[in-house]
């Protein structure tokens, strides 16, 4: 069986065709088509992905490039007919602008992923980042998972414990043999003036199937986002990508797996040891979202010679060109 792939792009595109690189070098044959979804660079990244030598080094992989409408970035994006439950009308007419708007409004295709979910003709789709490099066959690990359970809509790294408070007294290993750290779960509540987990004192959507290396089945997804009227590759409300989206797919009455569950809280840029042995997410020492914002004070930089270089080294792979920005 064959999966295909889904990634966003933004402004990285030497990072982003490393991580395919080292993806085909461990799991070439278990995929058709790449799906690389540009949030509106403009700097060359989709002439490069375009470009013939880079066609020719992916071959037989089929690259399918598409550019967004407007940029989304990590906004949330609003359509009337997309609403989630906590979208009223007086939601609504809050942001208005944002849902009729067509300087500011999007269409599905914009949102993460979403193209991907709708256009590819696998039963499953592999999600990743454009900063991961793989060293084992995650895909045929997650393709084995899926297979022994009809009822999952997804299978990764699950996570993103950092955010949650419930971290003290969970993990990963825990909540994949049965635990649940509250009745709450898998929002986390704040706690009250008498130390109580209060919802009315706010909250966050912390525990997720963590988007930057999972498989989801297809069809599951769009039942999820018919009823529930939700995007796994969306930001919602106190959540970050896919952690809306995970406590719905739950709702619907569907499984989720971490076949390498971590037994430890782990940082953002940490991953069990389990999983580093199949691939090594924000390899290059930041999570993606910091190069974009670049800190705001130019702390976090993105160093396109060095992946070059390593392509050539590792992959064997002269880079095109230089890009435009």
């Amino acid at each position: 069986m064959k999966v295909d792939v889904a990634v966003q792009s933004y402004k990285k595109p030497e990072s982003l065709l490393y991580t395919l690189m080292s993806l085909k070098k461990v799991a070439g044959d278990l995929i058709d088509t790449v799906y690389i979804n540009d949030d509106c660079s403009n700097d060359g990244s989709v002439e490069l992905f375009k470009d013939i030598r880079v066609k020719e080094y992916f071959s037989p992989w089929k690259l399918d490039v598409r550019v967004n409408t407007k940029n989304v970035g990590i906004n949330q994006v609003y359509m009337l007919k997309y609403r989630p439950d906590y979208m009223n009308w007086l939601f609504v007419l809050s942001k208005f602008k944002r849902f009729i708007d067509s300087k500011m409004s999007h269409n599905k295709d914009d949102i993460r992923y979403q193209y991907a979910i709708d256009n590819t003709d696998k039963k499953y789709l592999m999600i990743i980042h454009d900063d991961v490099k793989f060293f084992k066959n995650i895909v045929q690990l997650y393709l084995d998972t899926m297979d022994g359970n009809p009822n999952l809509a997804i299978v990764g790294d699950l996570g993103q414990c950092w955010r949650c408070k419930f971290a003290d007294v969970c993990s990963p290993k825990k909540l994949m043999q049965g635990f649940r750290p509250s009745k709450y779960w898998p929002i986390s509540p704040n706690k009250d003036e008498k130390g109580n987990f209060n919802l009315k004192k706010g909250y966050t959507r912390a525990c997720r199937i963590n988007e930057w290396c999972c498989m989801v089945d297809v069809e599951k997804c769009k039942d999820i986002t018919k009823r529930k009227h939700c995007f796994i590759g969306n930001m919602y409300k106190y959540s970050d990508t896919s952690a809306f989206w995970f406590s719905k797919m739950l709702e619907c009455g569907y499984d989720f797996c971490d076949p390498l569950p971590s037994e430890a809280l782990r940082t953002q840029l940490e991953i069990s040891p389990e999983h580093e042995e199949y691939y090594l997410h924000a390899w290059q020492g930041h999570p993606g979202h910091s190069v974009w914002a670049d800190q705001g004070m130019g702390i976090v930089k993105y160093n396109r010679d060095e992946i070059i270089d390593l392509m050539k080294k590792e992959f064997g792979f002269d880079f095109p060109h230089k890009l435009i920005g």
